[in-house]
């Protein structure tokens, strides 16, 4: 490479009429380490005729730099110019690395006329950080030449002055005490640069990711849970195992951590690694899972002395001495952040206390109506405190989820006693240090996690964004993720383009969750944890595992000079049970567990430069092959639809050939199959062998073989001629289908002429055995398909080639209780193809009637079937693990979203997503009936919600009855199982919805076969409703059917007594036909106010105060003019108003507020889950 020509001269840096800060001013956060400048004088800008020139060097924080300068342009219409440093040659000692520096720099470049410097001139300015890969930075286009040249209006131009050209230069190096400032992250080392190492993010588990650090880094707690005992658990489906193995990896790793171990270890699929759940959800899983597995083992406990503090809840009264309290434990507390300033504030709203008077006076035992206190104070907070900060909710105008990014600090440590009960000893350590900030950046659909941690007391800060880990300053932990109050629309407007997007970042970035320790435990619970306290079973699997890898990563190195060699054989075929020749690694449905060892070929791994000859001989000392001039090798080949076959013969003149030489004949690369051809064990030797009684076949088995073998080897039998193949010869390979025994098995070869007819291998068959007498010959033409062959075709006109396998059956007349049972090869085959891993469990406790629970035998167990299985087939195969009769079993396919019943007449497949694999087959499982389940699903099933004290809060149960059941013998069943008085009994009104709208009362007598089954029944204690109905019921036929929202119903008010009216409450939102809730009647009294109906109607509806006080009220009635709204202002005039006087029986009282159950988890509906 030639050398670049240097020019001018370098002066000291010239008068421009600026300070250093005009030109490059200070950044607010950075700390300013050397600062420099310098001028390079350029005397006659008309020489540089060269693409680019160099100016002299200026020593400047021990390094030397200079500028670049392409006068033409590089690729560029102006003037481009770069600075760059080199290090100092009289500063390097020997153990300087001079190709790992850096220096991280802002720099400001100013062209100005020389003799005119402080009026014309031109700058810009960056920063960059500089290293020994990417050392010059600068401008590619600083100015353009004829600016430069020539003198333009009202643009800084015409800086040459008889050709001189002044080039200033400042610099400012900048402390970089991170590590990373302006870093771009290109081959950076975790940890090398911090000594910790990160995980990778699976798809959108950041969130993970980030409370895996916190929970690593709370180094008792690690330690804790190194000693859950977990010897001889699988780290897949062992939570604990997992996370002991995460923990060790993250002490000791020098990689970024796959997670994927983890997450399955949870039992979770693609789907859950893609989805982002709530940390806060995780968190209380996850230790409640580990909470159970410390139980009965010497760390029993010990979590929730660790995570674990007490809070109360009270209600005291104001002028008795009575008190309601009770003490609960809480693993974190949810502070509020909207319109609070900081942490100190969102704690001081938390034990805030509500004064309980007028309307809203506490119900006190035995003092009656009592003024009262309500709050909550803390019994005690736990050594190590999550916090979690309510940076989302629902927002019920816009129906969505939003993110609260209002500012919101938190300090540094902080002293929580005035938070505890007054009856908690002043003494009591309440003081606590920042630990860890978990923050989220983004919006509520595309925000990304990570933790800042303090991972040592009093130590360095350091960032774990999944698999990069980077040093950060007390700015990027605190002031950072404090979040960003909004700007005004002037601020805004104001801003540019940088500076918006500093705004947006910052009001986007908070933290969420804070982990803070206590002052007096941090020493023991950041104490380092030993190499000796992790399990010694977790230490040598995963040394294990690393040499392996490291094995294999050798493998890989080498693999260019070896070859994976398998080698088919009888001893193997005779074991295979599925399709092709052995077990085929490329099928779409492989599994290991479906195949025994001796189904495999012998695999062996050789240099390709091996030849054929040698390899031949290690295979007859491998199997102690003990006819070794007899035997022929074969090649096999992958067909096109990927099943493996014997292709052709090995010549001898191909022996000298290598491994090598042979594969790439073949198109093969890195392995090969050989078949081993032993003629003795060629079906029409054997047969000939019967038919001359030299042998008594029995069994294609081992021994059976064995024996063959010896008596060629030892003379016994005679040896079988060894023919040359003729062009109309071929070798196939036979299988047997046992019906009686339900399975498939390789049987031996036989060599046969295309022109046999396929006859020929029925009388070969039954020669060497009459039971061997197939009434049908297959050909396993892939391994969804068979073809039946015609016994009177000859093999060529089947199309039959070398290594085709053909399968027979042999048929008896002993019947079998094998389950599942396939009749004939077709249907076996189909099975094969089809066949997938179910596991079941029995559910768990369930309230529906029909339902025999047990706790105690909810063993999991899993079985292979066809995914083409009918339920009564699925139902046979469960019963004989169940021990219970299939009739009475009742299925479940289980999902993370959702469980899903299996009707009886279903297949297996309805259940299956679409294009399933291994990963999404549910999980499954069964209940035990005490009746048949065809009787079950012929009864009716009731979709109830039974309502104690509001219409607010409810759950829905489900109950199945005799469609010729009566409403009066359900309210039988429903007392068993709710448990209410007779008392109660008495008074319970039930009544139907439909899309959230009213649609009739249930009368005793009515039959549920009248009923539509779409309807969701209700039931509630309503003394007052149901006397108004009563008294009614001559002109309704209340004891005889449903009462109908239709004008056809008489409950014209003249005929009432003066005791009330029955009117119809909806809920909606903004409209009316937005219904949402429960529709529910209620009774309005004569010469009752408004008011005083409001106050009843909210005490029946059993929301807070302050929630019913948002609710627009509303009377929806008939009149002369129509149907009419009457909106229920809460003013003077509408508080004297009586309803009763204005409505009818079944007109509406409309209440309009938002749909509260729609509010969501934050991300996704679909559920948090640990299964295992």
């Amino acid at each position: 490479m030639t050398d670049i020509q240097v020019v001018g001269r370098i002066l000291d840096s010239l008068d421009l009429g600026k300070d250093l800060n005009e030109f490059l001013p200070e950044s607010k956060g950075l700390k300013t380490r050397a600062v420099g400048s310098f001028t390079w004088r350029i005397d006659n800008w008309h020489e540089l005729i060269n693409d680019k020139y160099r100016s002299g060097r200026y020593k400047f924080d021990g390094l030397e730099w200079d500028l670049l300068i392409f006068p033409q342009g590089n690729h560029s219409r102006g003037v481009s110019i770069y600075i760059a440093p080199h290090p100092d040659p009289e500063l390097i000692s020997e153990d300087y690395n001079i190709n790992d520096w850096h220096v991280c720099a802002q720099f400001a470049i100013v062209f100005s006329k020389p003799e005119d410097d402080a009026k014309v001139q031109l700058s810009n300015k960056a920063s960059h950080r500089f290293t020994a890969t990417d050392k010059d930075w600068g401008f590619s286009n600083f100015i353009e030449l004829d600016y430069l040249k020539h003198y333009s209006r009202n643009k800084p131009s015409g800086l040459l002055n008889q050709g001189a050209l002044n080039i200033t230069v400042f610099v400012r190096t900048i402390e970089d005490s991170t590590g990373v400032l302006w870093h771009n992250f290109l081959n950076y080392d975790s940890k090398k640069m911090t000594g910790f190492v990160g995980f990778k993010n699976q798809g959108a588990t950041c969130y993970l990711n980030s409370l895996l650090q916190s929970y690593h880094f709370t180094k008792l707690f690690r330690n804790l849970v190194y000693h859950i005992p977990t010897e001889n658990e699988n780290p897949t489906d062992s939570v604990a195992l997992a996370l002991q193995r995460a923990f060790y990896l993250l002490q000791t790793s020098n990689e970024p951590l796959d997670t994927t171990e983890l997450t399955k270890s949870f039992g979770w699929d693609t789907g859950d690694a893609f989805t982002q759940h709530d940390v806060q959800e995780l968190n209380r899983i996850l230790m409640d899972r580990l909470e159970q597995r410390m139980k009965g083992t010497a760390v029993e406990g010990k979590i929730n002395e660790l995570f674990v503090g007490k809070m109360k809840s009270y209600i005291k009264c104001i002028n008795v001495d009575y008190e309601s309290s009770r003490v609960e434990d809480y693993w974190d507390i949810q502070l509020n952040v909207k319109d609070i300033k900081n942490l100190q504030q969102s704690f001081e709203q938390y034990i805030e206390v509500e004064l309980m008077n007028g309307e809203n006076q506490y119900a006190a035992q035995d003092h009656g109506l009592q003024d009262a206190q309500k709050g909550v104070v803390f019994e005690s907070f736990p050594p190590v405190l999550h916090l979690q900060l309510k940076r989302f909710e629902y927002d019920f105008n816009y129906d969505q989820l939003i993110k609260i990014n209002d500012r919101y600090e938190f300090p540094e440590s902080i002293d929580l006693s005035p938070y505890l009960d007054s009856s908690v000893s002043k003494d009591t350590p309440a003081e606590y240090i920042l630990h860890g900030v978990l923050v989220h950046s983004g919006d509520i659909s595309t925000g990304h996690y990570y933790a800042m941690i303090q991972p040592d007391a009093h130590g360095s800060w350091y960032r774990f964004d999944d698999d990069r880990v980077i040093k950060a300053t007390d700015t990027q932990v605190f002031e950072e993720n404090f979040g960003k109050a909004k700007a005004s629309d002037e601020e805004i407007q104001g801003f540019t383009k940088d500076d918006y997007q500093n705004y947006l970042l910052a009001r986007q970035t908070s933290a969420y969750m804070l982990v803070y320790i206590r002052k007096d435990m941090e020493k023991s619970i950041l104490k380092e944890v030993e190499q000796t306290d992790v399990p010694a079973h977790v230490v040598s699997s995963i040394d294990q595992e690393l040499e392996v890898r490291q094995l294999r990563r050798k493998e890989m190195e080498d693999m260019h000079l070896y070859a994976n060699v398998h080698l088919h054989t009888a001893r193997n075929f005779i074991h295979t049970s599925a399709h092709d020749i052995s077990p085929n690694k490329r099928a779409p449905e492989f599994s290991p567990e479906l195949y025994t060892k001796k189904e495999y070929a012998l695999e062996k791994r050789v240099l390709k430069s091996t030849k054929l000859k040698d390899l031949f001989a290690s295979f007859t000392t491998d199997l102690h092959i003990k006819n070794p001039d007899l035997v022929q090798y074969w090649d096999m080949t992958y067909r096109l639809n990927d099943t493996l076959r014997v292709d052709e013969k090995i010549p001898d003149r191909f022996l000298e050939l290598t491994i090598d030489e042979l594969m790439k004949s073949k198109g093969r690369t890195t392995a090969f199959d050989f078949y081993l051809e032993e003629p003795y064990f060629e079906l029409s030797y054997l047969a000939e062998l019967e038919r001359n009684e030299s042998i008594k076949f029995t069994a294609m088995d081992d021994q059976f073989l064995s024996h063959i073998e010896d008596g060629v080897a030892n003379k016994v039998l005679p040896s079988p001629a060894i023919k040359e193949d003729s062009n109309s010869s071929v070798m196939v390979l036979l299988k047997h289908f046992d019906v009686q025994t339900q399975t498939l098995s390789g049987f031996c070869h036989a060599k046969l002429d295309l022109w046999d007819k396929v006859s020929r291998i029925t009388d070969l068959l039954s020669t060497l055995s009459p039971e061997l007498n197939p009434d049908n010959i297959y050909e396993e033409s892939n391994p969804s398909e068979v073809v039946q062959l015609s016994s009177s075709d000859e093999l060529i006109k089947s199309e039959i080639k070398n290594g085709d396998i053909l399968s027979f059956c042999t048929n008896t007349s002993n019947p079998t209780t094998k389950v599942p049972y396939y009749p004939d090869i077709p249907a076996y085959y189909n099975y094969l193809s089809s066949r997938i891993k179910l596991t079941f469990t029995r559910s768990a406790d369930s309230d529906e009637d029909f339902v025999i629970t047990n706790d105690e035998d909810r063993e999991t167990f899993s079985f292979w079937l066809s995914s083409k299985s009918t339920y009564n087939e699925l139902t046979k195969v469960i019963s004989k693990h169940a021990k219970v009769k299939p009739e009475y079993l009742r299925l479940y396919a289980v999902y993370p979203s959702r469980k899903f019943v299996m009707n009886s007449n279903s297949v297996l497949t309805d259940y299956l997503i679409k294009n399933f694999t291994k990963e999404t087959i549910p999980h499954f499982e069964y209940e035990v009936l005490s009746i048949e389940l065809h009787q079950l699903e012929h009864l009716r099933s009731i979709k109830f919600i039974w309502l104690t004290d509001s219409y607010v809060h409810f759950q829905c149960s489900e109950f199945r009855v005799p469609n010729s059941s009566t409403v009066r013998e359900f309210i039988e069943k429903l007392q068993a199982r709710v448990g209410f008085s007779d008392e109660d009994k008495q008074n319970i009104l039930l009544w139907t919805n439909s899309s959230f709208e009213f649609e009739g009362i249930l009368t005793p007598n009515m039959i549920f076969e009248s009923m539509k089954s779409s309807l969701v029944v209700f039931g509630r204690v309503l003394p007052e409703e149901l006397n108004v109905i009563k008294q009614i019921e001559v002109d309704s036929g209340y004891d005889d059917e449903e009462i109908e929202n239709s004008d056809s119903v008489n409950l014209d008010s003249s005929t009432l007594p003066k005791s009330g009216k029955i009117v119809i409450v909806n809920q909606y939102f903004r409209e009316l036909e937005n219904s949402h809730g429960i529709s529910f009647l209620f009774v309005l009294f004569p010469e009752e106010r408004f008011e005083e109906t409001r106050a009843r109607l909210h005490e029946r509806f059993g929301l807070g105060r302050k929630e019913f006080s948002k609710i627009k009220l509303g009377a929806y009635f008939q009149s002369e003019k129509g149907a009419t709204f009457m909106p229920l202002e809460d003013d003077a005039s509408t508080n004297n108003l009586i309803l009763y006087e204005k409505l009818n029986n079944l007109d509406h009282l409309c209440m309009d507020h938002p749909d509260r159950s729609r509010a969501q988890n934050t991300y996704s509906d679909r559920p948090m889950v640990i299964k295992n």
